[in-house]
């Protein structure tokens, strides 16, 4: 998730497994712990294509087996620094499950981590929570807060430290719930249209847990609608893609077009435009749920064109002034409440 959210989560932990000795260095042993895997994107500047980075980013910082190795030196040090605080085990396991409560909340959201490295790049992600959710993040900061301003041996100290990670946790069983029920209402509307031959993806949108898109990818297509729990209407509106695979298959910048395969998980369709081809990961599904057209809707996406004698990805990116971030915000807001259609159906976009 967002770099707020993976603090503060960390300084939960930290309060939770530390608290009692330490008190408000805990929360920011446990923070510093929470944002150490993120530290990957540092690395970025080493590297031009854009490719590379696709790889690194939630690679091998976001590894269960890596962290085996990573939380010695952590451990260590802090053991030196509190002297015998706690025994080094303790600060031993207490880095480690820092790591891997961070890499746990990123599995939850769409982008995908590869918690497996290096047995396997298999990207994991349960899609049930957006990367950045307010309802989940700042009710949890506050209550956190609150737990700093009790002394370390206040009893409400510890109780505010589980009130807040109990928040935490019951909104990401909400979140599965959401899941669970929205995916049956995309599969009802799927068969009430008659859209057959389908594997059904879902994942929320930004910011809350309310707005969420359904991807569903047939060999030959792709449709995505989007359904909020709040909107008066019941109906789904599809908008479908030619998916264009056979492009692909056929042409000649076969590991650039192979990573980006690997990383849309099967949810893609690509647009032949000459001399180069777009490649639209559609995962998140639509970022501006009012367009239809592939540039507009989707607002990243990756050509792939030849430079300097070499094929290379180059990401693609919209409007993303303060004006247009304030509209697709009202957008998103109207989306909550309405899908402003008054009947279901597909509309088929060509992409070619």
């Amino acid at each position: 998730m967002d770099s707020l959210s993976q603090i503060v989560l960390g300084a939960a932990v930290g309060e939770l497994l530390l608290g009692r000795r330490l008190g408000n260095k805990a929360m920011l042993i446990g923070a510093i712990g929470g944002t150490i895997p993120d530290l990957d994107v540092f690395l970025n500047p080493l590297f031009t294509d854009e490719i590379t980075k696709l790889q690194i980013h939630r690679g091998y910082s976001h590894s269960m087996f890596v962290h085996l190795l990573l939380a010695l030196p952590f451990a260590a040090l802090t053991k030196k620094i509190f002297n015998n605080t706690f025994s080094f085990k303790y600060w031993y396991l207490t880095w480690y499950f820092l790591f891997f409560t961070h890499v746990i909340l990123d599995c939850c959201t769409t982008y995908g981590t590869q918690l497996f490295l290096p047995f396997t790049n298999f990207l994991v992600g349960f899609n049930n929570i957006a990367v950045v959710d307010v309802f989940w993040t700042i009710p949890f900061l506050l209550m956190l807060v609150v737990c700093m301003f009790f002394h370390r041996s206040n009893c409400w100290r510890k109780r505010w430290a589980w009130i807040s990670m109990s928040y935490a946790l019951l909104y990401m069983g909400f979140t599965f719930y959401n899941k669970f029920e929205v995916s049956k209402k995309f599969a009802e509307e799927l068969q009430k249209q008659n859209i057959q031959g389908v594997e059904l993806y879902t994942s929320p949108m930004m910011l809350s847990n309310f707005v969420w898109s359904g991807i569903a990818v047939s060999p030959d297509s792709i449709y995505i609608g989007e359904y909020s729990f709040l909107q008066k209407e019941e109906n789904v509106e599809w908008v479908s893609y030619p998916r264009n695979v056979y492009l692909a298959d056929i042409h000649q910048a076969q590991r650039e077009i192979g990573v980006l395969r690997w990383f849309a998980q099967g949810k893609y369709f690509i647009v032949d435009e000459g001399d180069e081809l777009a490649f639209y990961n559609v995962k998140w599904g639509r970022m501006d749920f009012t367009k239809t057209k592939p540039e507009e809707a989707i607002v990243f996406h990756y050509n792939i064109k030849r430079e300097d004698g070499k094929w290379k990805a180059f990401v693609k990116g919209g409007d993303m002034s303060e004006e247009k971030i304030s509209e697709a915000l009202n957008a998103l807001w109207n989306r909550v409440w309405s899908n402003e259609v008054k009947g279901a159906g597909v509309t088929e976009q060509p992409t070619n």
